[in-house]
């Protein structure tokens, strides 16, 4: 059997705090990397939390920069952002904010789903 290429989507939906879910869904993304997988990350829900500047980021600060460092795809639902008050300054440089009609090319081009 030979392996083959997927398009992951990597959806992160769970609070970054008291859990370690969203640390997961980093990891996922690096180990998907690692498989020869192109990952994209989808962060909605109070996932959008995880991407605040505000955050501790020493937990995912390794699998972070490794994941920009293949040039990983990081995305957040506008809809998300905004029923929670959070801005785009708020948020980590290159995340790349869709509006439902984003997220929905995101759920059509993507062969494979993960969700934390």
């Amino acid at each position: 059997m030979d392996f083959e290429e997927r398009k992951v989507l990597i959806i992160i939906r769970s609070r970054p705090f008291g859990t370690i879910i969203n640390f997961e869904g980093w990891r996922a993304a690096v180990g998907m990397i690692g498989m020869d997988h192109e990952p994209t990350m989808l962060f909605m829900g109070d996932g959008v939390y995880s991407l605040l500047r505000t955050m501790d980021q020493t937990p995912i600060q390794m699998f972070k920069s490794t994941y920009e460092g293949f040039d990983g795809r990081i995305c957040a639902s506008k809809e998300s952002l905004e029923a929670r008050g959070i801005s785009h300054s708020d948020i980590f440089d290159d995340v790349e904010i869709l509006d439902e009609r984003g997220i929905g090319r995101e759920l059509t081009e993507n062969e494979v789903f993960l969700t934390f």
